[in-house]
């Protein structure tokens, strides 16, 4: 049986990931980590597939309607603070259901805050670098450069990657970072860095990281859908 860190929490959110999770779940579930898989308001078995597979010490929580990955993340947070077992949490975060990202990163994050002297933060970033495996398509690298350049430019973010789905955060930063509702649906992860400008925040360079297939929006949609949620995010947090 595997060893359990009863000190790193993770929030999964699922949206219709019936037919991934036959692929991942096994590998979440033999780490030695505690999750909270959410499923939002998915479309297909995604729940009867969570439900059949995720024991303790792991839950399943479902929402109702589908609310968004920010909401879907955030609602598992709140979860997590009222469990007995938060007494014993020091860090939370949330990671993508494909798990583009392995698991294994987390020793990697951990390892690399100490080595920052602390952090109350720590965020996956996607550096194409000599040891590392970094598989991405070159019009989702440079899609996401330009992103980030607008975004830094806009909000002052020194910030190389605000998008990668493998984030961890220390307990204390976690009301800061989730107690109140997401202005951004698409792209709260920029809100997140931006709640969090007082604490210290750092970003750790992958080891491996590799697309998967299967977006479930139009690359269209997700345009219009994007620029409208910086345009709400500058109202609220733009000087």
């Amino acid at each position: 049986m595997r060893g359990l860190d009863k000190n790193i929490f993770i929030v999964v959110p699922c949206y219709n990931e019936e037919s991934r999770l036959g692929s991942v779940l096994k590998g979440f579930l033999d780490s030695p980590y505690r999750f909270v898989f959410v499923n939002d308001g998915s479309r297909d078995d995604t729940l009867a597939v969570l439900r059949n597979s995720v024991k303790p010490p792991n839950y399943v929580i479902s929402l109702d309607k589908n609310a968004g990955k920010a909401e879907a993340v955030r609602r598992g947070i709140e979860f997590i603070k009222t469990l007995d077992e938060f007494s014993q949490a020091e860090w939370v975060g949330y990671w993508d259901a494909d798990m583009a990202a392995p698991i294994g990163e987390i020793p990697r994050f951990i390892d690399f805050a100490e080595l920052a002297g602390g952090a109350d933060a720590v965020y996956g970033s996607r550096v194409m670098r000599l040891g590392s495996v970094i598989k991405r398509s070159p019009f989702r690298h440079a899609l996401g450069r330009v992103f980030c350049t607008l975004i830094s430019l806009m909000f002052g973010l020194e910030s190389y990657d605000t998008q990668c789905g493998a984030k961890l955060f220390k307990k204390g930063a976690l009301g800061a970072a989730f107690d109140a509702p997401f202005t951004s649906r698409w792209i709260f992860d920029v809100e997140i860095i931006l709640r969090l400008r007082s604490f210290k925040q750092i970003e750790c360079p992958l080891g491996r990281w590799e697309d998967v297939k299967g977006s479930k929006v139009a690359p269209l949609k997700i345009f219009l859908r994007v620029a409208e949620d910086i345009r709400k995010i500058y109202k609220k947090y733009g000087n």
